[in-house]
C-alpha cells in the first residue's frame, strides 16, 4: 500500500499492529513492514522497517536508513502472534517501540521523500506475508506514554 506523505516534516510516527506468517529464516528479510523511499527503488535517502531473516537479525525488528547500516532490535518476534510497532522520528533521532517498549534507537538522516509504503518496501523486495491492522501515521513525534497506549498497555 503506497501513501503520499508530502506533509510529513522532520517529526512523525508510524504505528501498526502486525502478524508475521513468514518463517523468520525463510528469506533474507522475513518481510518489510514500512518503507519511505522512491517508488520502484531503494535510495540512500530512504528508510525501511522490517523483520530480519536469513541474512541476519533473524526474527528481530530491523531498520535500514538508505542503503546503509542496519539497526536491529533484541527481541525475537514469534511467528503467528500479534505485535504492535511504533516508529518515531524526531529529526535525525529514531526510536522504534515493540509492544509499547523501546526496542531500537539510533540516528539516521532525515527523510523528505513523499512516498510511504506499508506492507512492503518501495522496491517490492520481501513484501509482507501476514497481516497488518490499525495503521496510523502521525505528523509529530509521539511520547513513550503514547507508545504504551497504542500498544494497549498502561504507561
Amino acid at each position: 500500500l503506497g501513501i503520499r506523505a508530502e506533509d510529513l516534516a522532520s517529526q512523525y510516527a508510524v504505528s501498526l499492529w502486525f502478524w508475521n506468517g513468514m518463517p523468520a529464516a525463510g528469506r533474507e528479510v522475513a518481510g518489510w513492514l514500512y518503507s519511505r523511499d522512491h517508488d520502484g527503488g531503494v535510495s540512500r535517502f530512504g528508510e525501511h522497517l522490517g523483520i530480519g531473516g536469513s541474512s541476519g537479525n533473524t526474527g528481530r525488528l530491523i531498520f535500514q536508513s538508505g542503503v546503509g547500516e542496519v539497526l536491529a532490535g533484541s527481541t525475537e518476534i514469534a511467528r503467528w502472534t500479534w505485535n504492535h510497532v511504533l516508529l518515531v522520528r524526531d529529526g535525525e533521532r529514531l526510536l522504534v517501540y515493540l509492544n509499547g517498549k523501546p526496542e531500537l534507537s539510533g540516528r539516521a538522516a532525515e527523510v523528505s521523500i513523499p512516498q510511504l509504503w506499508l506492507g512492503g518496501r518501495s522496491d517490492s523486495s520481501a513484501n509482507w506475508e501476514g497481516r497488518l491492522d490499525e495503521p496510523a501515521i502521525f505528523d509529530r513525534a509521539l511520547t513513550a506514554d503514547e507508545a504504551a497506549q497504542l500498544a494497549g498497555i498502561s504507561p
